[in-house]
């Protein structure tokens, strides 16, 4: 027979005692799961990964935060753009009246190609850096997802974590969309209690800080909203 870990114990790695689940100190609104997940034979567990990338404590603020640089460097962008557009009318009215050929309206000419080239060259640097640290943010919250399945996995014994997508099985006619994705599912059968989803977020929640986003009204940051019991 296996041996039942407490989460406490997985989250705090270290606490040993059975009721340790009550003591341990969990994140601001992260309560832990009322049962424990399933153990047996199969040792097989669960994870819907976009519900716990969806509910982590501080990507969404992170990336409000990248959103609001891109913001700003779009709108430096727009005036700059907008300003060279003017001046390039300005060039283009006084060639009627200026002799064309002249070395100083050339010059002119000359500078407005090279400022447009370099605004676009500037505006593809910015695309490809912005692209950059949203991969970062991701991947960095990836990898905190990752970390707290691997403690769920380890502390429970789990010879294997599938990744699943529990509104796959939330097929609704109305819209096709949901039915065409949910066809497609990996996971045609599932027991209960193979989904350790909670499990894992609530490891990851006591982990890592949770970050309040901009649009978070004052009862709270959503993406915070306490867990209880197995989804079923």
């Amino acid at each position: 027979m296996r041996l039942r870990i407490s989460l406490a114990t997985v989250a705090m790695m270290g606490i040993c005692s059975a009721n340790a689940l009550a003591q341990a100190p969990a994140a601001a609104g992260n309560t832990p799961p009322s049962q424990p997940p399933k153990t047996g034979a199969t040792s097989v567990a669960l994870v819907d990964v976009g519900y716990i990338i969806k509910n982590h404590p501080n990507l969404n603020a992170e990336m409000e935060r990248l959103n609001a640089e891109v913001k700003t460097a779009q709108e430096q962008i727009e005036q700059r753009r907008t300003s060279l557009l003017a001046e390039s009318e300005k060039v283009a009215a006084a060639a009627g009246a200026f002799d064309t050929s002249h070395p100083d309206f050339k010059a002119k000419q000359e500078q407005l190609l090279n400022q447009e080239s370099k605004l676009r060259v500037d505006f593809l640097g910015q695309e490809k850096e912005f692209a950059e640290k949203r991969a970062t943010v991701m991947a960095k919250s990836y990898q905190d997802v990752s970390a707290a399945i691997n403690t769920v996995a380890e502390a429970y014994k789990f010879d294997l974590v599938l990744r699943y997508s529990k509104e796959q099985n939330e097929m609704n006619p109305k819209n096709p969309q949901s039915v065409s994705f949910g066809v497609q599912r990996d996971v045609l059968f599932q027991a209960p209690g193979l989904d350790v989803t909670d499990y894992v977020l609530y490891v990851l929640k006591s982990r890592v800080p949770a970050v309040p986003t901009a649009t978070a009204n004052t009862a709270g940051n959503r993406m915070a909203t306490p867990v209880t019991g197995n989804r079923k």
